[in-house]
């Protein structure tokens, strides 16, 4: 059975990620489906550079905005590394970013729950600010052109149909304007 403390930290954690979305981008305009996606300054993992979504024109891309205090996120997490691994070759990339604000412990999670998309760290919390994040997880659909397509709001084991049928729906559609 966890500790007093242990339970005392993770309500903490919890209640500091709810201010932290709640009332720091309650002022900012939020991005909107059919509005182009924006770079913003999460660095990315593997390249330890910073994100540009311009280097992934002609991908469809799911950005995703995850914490390890949010347990939908952890649940959305082996779903959403099959589902790329699917797509992949049809132009399909995931690109996550974590909002935790030590970027050290995401990355002991990840050492435990290693997965093969991108991640990207922004502990100081501008990328969820500029998107307006409003649930832990969101998602943004991106189309080829880098528009966004759809948005998503958290992760049940009933959203996986809706998801995968999103992401169909992007790689097979024709460039046409």
């Amino acid at each position: 059975m966890p500790s007093l403390s242990v339970c005392m930290e993770f309500s903490m954690r919890i209640l500091l990620g709810f201010f932290f979305l709640t009332f720091c981008y309650s002022s900012v305009k939020a991005l909107e489906v059919n509005d182009q996606a924006v770079s913003c300054p999460a660095n990315l993992e593997s390249e330890n550079t910073q994100l540009d979504l311009q280097k992934y024109q002609g991908k469809v891309i799911y950005l995703d905005f995850w914490a390890t205090w949010c347990p939908p996120c952890k649940k959305s997490m082996p779903y959403l590394n099959a589902l790329r691994n699917e797509f992949l070759d049809q132009g399909f990339e995931i690109i996550a970013i974590s909002v935790d604000e030590n970027p050290e412990i995401a990355r002991q999670f990840l050492q435990q729950h290693p997965v093969d998309y991108l991640i990207a760290m922004d502990p100081g919390g501008q990328c969820p600010k500029e998107y307006d994040v409003q649930a832990m997880p969101s998602a943004f659909f991106i189309d080829r052109k880098g528009k966004i397509r759809y948005i998503h709001l958290g992760f049940r084991d009933s959203d996986k149909e809706e998801i995968r049928n999103r992401v169909i729906e992007l790689v097979t559609e024709n460039d046409v304007e």
